[in-house]
């Protein structure tokens, strides 16, 4: 459904994110659950899985406060690779 990009070590939502999951909260209407797959890089698996499950959550109560009632489950991932700066949110 979209895919919502953060910078490095932050989970703060851009004005350009907020946008995108604006026009996901419009369009995810009857669907019965969605999911947030949260990743984020770094030196320290754990640390980084930290910082992805703050971005799954924060972009989990943008969605609620955007008045979304479906059921949204929550994945963190961490990678070492880098590039992976993002929270992915997707539906069945």
């Amino acid at each position: 459904m979209a895919s919502v990009v953060f910078i490095p070590q932050s989970a703060e939502i851009s004005a350009a994110s907020r946008v995108e999951l604006d026009r996901v909260a419009q369009n995810i209407k009857g669907v019965r659950g969605i999911e947030l797959r949260a990743y984020a890089s770094g030196s320290d698996p754990t640390e980084a899985r930290k910082v992805a499950l703050a971005r799954a959550l924060a972009v989990r109560s943008y969605l609620i406060d955007q008045n979304v009632k479906t059921r949204i489950e929550v994945g963190a991932f961490a990678s070492t690779n880098g590039g992976s700066e993002r929270v992915d949110v997707l539906a069945p």
